[in-house]
């Protein structure tokens, strides 16, 4: 035996625990892929859920391991995904992942991300159906999430609506899709609820009667549960549907008198988060007296989970121009707006300033 080797056998080892929960826990993903190679023990702490949920946990924590994942869903000819740094957008570091499972000219959606997973789903012009995959951009690898069935089979082509939410169920440690599907012919509204669970790769029906949904726009996840606009007996905002993902139950939040006026003046509603508080951004053109196109665009947070009466105007501003859409805030409250004019523009709440965006 050489004395190298010698050596080594009676250098003083960590033990695992140490390794794992002060070392292994603050590394980078990328690092992680490398070191699993170095044996088969190490391999299998990494691969195991409980390191993967202390890994979560702890990178959580930093603002500088936060991303924004953007698609062009227009720009057909090129099959990239746009990763931000979680700094400011205007300078925010970007680098271009391609996307591993897409087709030829396939457009693409984004139901939901959690816990570093996204949810993807794939519209191709030729299938009479769509296709979701789970994708985790860092270590590159995804998962086909397998059909339950076409939605054209259920929905009519008078008025269809179709709702998707990504969540993760605490309880069971697991990461679950529902699909809401919903038809409005002359029996009246039909809903069909599906759940898909990752750990057992399969779908299930849930039997359950949900409100019309406003929008198409995916479900926001927080404190658990995943939200959408539904409307009551007329048309436009009305509440906020929530689902239990890990009890798998509906209920619904009434918005307070105030707060319901405002989603009853506004041409747009959007859910999104907003440092861990449920948000709105509603968005209403100003055409009266005025020659050119304005938007008047207020941030409302939920300051109290739960309590209709805790909603709160956090912000409101002006955009010269119309604004066609919302994609969300950053970790530093920046809101990623879509306008007619300039395409993607970003808004500083601190400086009221705003940044148009050379993304892709």
């Amino acid at each position: 035996m050489s004395s190298s080797a010698s050596d080594a056998d009676h250098l003083p080892k960590l033990p695992d625990d140490v390794v794992v929960d002060h070392i292994l826990k603050r590394l980078p993903v990328r690092s992680l892929l490398r070191f699993r190679c170095v044996c088969r023990s190490w391999r299998s702490t990494i691969d195991g859920p409980r390191f993967v949920a202390l890994h979560l946990n702890h990178s959580a924590l930093h603002a500088g391991n936060w991303h924004l994942a953007y698609l062009d869903w227009d720009d057909l000819d090129h099959r990239l995904c746009s990763l931000l740094s979680g700094e400011s957008l205007a300078r925010a570091s970007m680098s271009q992942i391609e996307i591993p499972f897409a087709g030829p000219r396939d457009c693409f959606v984004f139901p939901g991300s959690c816990n570093g997973l996204i949810c993807i789903m794939e519209v191709a012009a030729n299938e009479p159906d769509e296709s979701i995959y789970v994708w985790n951009l860092f270590t590159r690898k995804h998962k086909a999430v397998p059909r339950f069935g076409p939605a054209k089979k259920f929905l009519s082509m008078e008025k269809t609506m179709e709702g998707l939410g990504f969540g993760f169920d605490a309880r069971s440690n697991d990461h679950k899709i529902v699909r809401i599907l919903q038809d409005v012919n002359r029996k009246g509204l039909e809903t069909r609820v599906q759940i898909y669970t990752l750990s057992t790769d399969s779908w299930r029906s849930l039997e359950c009667e949900v409100p019309a949904l406003c929008n198409p726009i995916p479900a926001v996840f927080l404190n658990g549960n995943l939200h959408w606009f539904v409307s009551k007996h007329t048309e436009g905002y009305g509440s906020i549907l929530l689902f239990d993902v890990a009890s798998e139950v509906f209920d619904e939040m009434v918005p307070s008198e105030e707060f319901l006026h405002v989603l009853s003046v506004s041409s747009e509603a959007v859910l999104s988060v907003l440092n861990d508080l449920l948000a709105v951004c509603t968005i209403r053109g100003e055409a009266v007296g005025h020659p050119k196109p304005l938007s008047v665009c207020s941030i409302w947070v939920m300051r109290e989970y739960g309590v209709p009466e805790s909603w709160t105007e956090l912000y409101s501003f002006e955009y010269s121009g119309r604004v066609s859409g919302v994609d969300g805030f950053t970790r530093d409250g920046e809101l990623l707006m879509l306008t007619a004019d300039k395409g993607q523009v970003s808004w500083n709440p601190i400086t009221g300033q705003f940044a148009i965006l050379s993304l892709p």
